[in-house]
C-alpha cells in the first residue's frame, strides 16, 4: 500500500502536532515496513526527525520543486492532491486538521485527523482571524474526507455537535508517545540530566507550551498555598515568552522565584533526556483548560510518574483511573491533590500499556484498509 501524508508539522513542529506525526510515522514504518510512505512537506528540517526514518528505503520525501518552491504554501494547501496523484498513493492522510483543496485529484482514499476544537470551545484564546481560518479548514476537511480520525472521544463529540457528522464517519484512535518513554533510564543518564539542567533532588514537573489555555500559573497558586508545608520547586519544560513573564511576575509577587525553574532556558531536552526528567519528578501536573488528548500525560505515565491533571475536556481519557484530577480554576484543590500524591508515593500504572504505539498504528492500518 502507498500512503501519503501532509508532513509539514512532522518536520517543522516540535510540539504536540509534530510529536503526533513523528510517533505515527515511526510506528507505521516499524510495524508495517511492507508499505511505501510518502511525506509531503514545503521544506525539510532534520532537527526533530530521526535520520533512520528518513533513510528507510520505503520512506519518500517530497518537496515543491521549480516555480512551486516559491509558492510552497499554495503547493501544500491547494495543489497537493495532484502531487500525490503522481505518486499513485492509495491513501492520503492529513495529519493536522486539514486536507489540500484539490484532494479529490489524488484519486485516493482521504483520511484526516482532527485533534481538538479548542478554537471554538475557548475562543478567548484566539484572534478572530485565526478562529475563522481554523474553522474553515476543519469544516472543509471533515466534509471532504472519506474517514475522519478523532484523537479522543471528546473531539469526536465536538465534531458531531459542530458539523452534524454521523457517528459512523468518525473513528477514535488514541495517540501514543515516543517509545523512549517506555524505558527506564540508567542512574548515570539521570545524573547527567540532573547536572546539565542543575535540577533539584525532587520537584514538580510541567511539560508543554506556555499560554493561557495551558493554565500553568495555577501550579504557582497551589505552591503559594503550600508554602511552609510543601516547598518543592516547579520545573517547566516549554516555551511561550508572554505567558512566561506572567508566571515570573506572579512568582516575584509571592516569593516563589526560587521555586520556579524554566529548564528550556538551558536547553531543550531530547526525548531521552526528557524521559529522565519525568522519572526523577515527584509529580507531573497538566492543568490545561482544554485539550484534544494530552501526550505529556502518557509520557509521564509510561515513565512511572504520578499524574495530576485538570478535569476538563478529555484529559481523563489520557490519564485513566490511576491519575488524579482537579478543577482548572481551583488552586486550593490542586494543592490538596499535590499533598495526596506526595503522601502516596509512586505506584505502578499497569493500565498505560493499552497506549503502546503498536496498538495505535494497528488501528490506523484498519482505517487505511477499511
Amino acid at each position: 500500500m502507498r500512503i501519503g501524508f501532509d508532513a509539514k508539522r512532522l518536520f517543522l513542529n516540535n510540539r504536540g502536532l509534530g510529536n503526533y506525526a513523528r510517533n505515527l510515522l515511526y510506528g507505521l514504518e516499524k510495524y508495517y515496513p511492507e508499505n511505501e510512505y510518502y511525506l509531503y512537506t514545503p521544506e525539510i528540517s532534520n532537527e526533530h526527525v530521526s535520520p533512520a526514518l528518513l533513510n528507510s528505503a520505503n520512506v519518500h520525501v517530497r518537496t515543491p520543486a521549480g516555480p512551486a518552491a516559491w509558492f510552497s504554501s499554495f503547493w501544500r494547501s491547494v495543489r497537493l492532491g495532484t502531487v500525490a496523484c503522481k505518486d499513485n498513493v492509495d491513501v492520503f492522510h492529513g495529519l493536522a486538521q486539514e486536507l489540500p483543496g484539490n484532494i479529490r485529484r489524488a484519486g485516493a482514499k482521504s483520511v484526516v485527523t482532527i485533534h481538538d476544537m479548542i478554537f471554538l470551545r475557548h475562543p478567548e484564546f484566539y484572534k478572530p482571524v485565526d478562529r475563522w481560518i481554523y474553522f474553515r479548514k476543519v469544516k472543509f476537511a471533515v466534509r471532504k474526507a472519506d474517514r475522519i480520525v478523532a484523537i479522543s472521544q471528546q473531539t469526536k463529540q465536538d465534531l458531531m455537535e459542530t458539523f452534524k457528522i454521523s457517528d459512523d464517519r468518525i473513528v477514535v484512535v488514541y495517540q501514543s508517545c515516543n517509545e523512549v518513554f517506555y524505558e527506564q533510564r540508567t542512574e548515570r543518564e539521570r545524573q547527567q540530566v540532573k547536572e546539565k539542567w542543575q535540577l533539584p533532588g525532587n520537584y514538580l514537573l510541567y511539560v508543554g507550551a506556555l499560554n493561557e489555555n495551558k493554565n500553568v500559573r495555577i501550579i504557582l497558586e497551589a505552591l503559594r498555598l503550600l508554602q511552609g508545608k510543601v516547598d518543592l520547586p516547579l520545573v517547566v519544560v516549554g516555551h511561550g515568552a508572554e505567558y512566561k513573564q506572567k508566571m515570573l511576575a506572579y512568582a516575584r509577587q509571592h516569593g516563589l522565584e526560587r521555586q520556579l525553574i524554566f529548564a528550556s532556558e538551558t536547553a531543550n531536552p531530547s526525548p531521552r533526556e526528557l524521559s529522565a526528567m519525568y522519572q526523577m519528578a515527584a509529580v507531573f501536573i497538566f492543568p490545561s483548560f482544554y485539550e484534544g488528548f494530552g501526550i505529556p500525560i502518557l509520557e509521564a505515565r509510561f515513565s512511572g510518574t504520578p499524574v495530576i491533571a485538570s478535569n476538563s475536556s478529555c484529559l481523563h481519557e489520557a490519564g485513566g483511573e490511576d491519575s488524579r484530577y482537579f478543577s482548572p480554576q481551583n488552586g486550593e484543590e490542586l494543592a490538596g491533590k499535590i499533598v495526596e500524591v506526595l503522601a502516596a508515593g509512586k505506584e505502578v500504572d499497569d493500565r498505560v500499556a493499552k497506549f503502546h504505539i503498536e496498538h495505535s498504528v494497528r488501528k490506523y492500518m484498519q482505517v487505511y484498509q477499511g
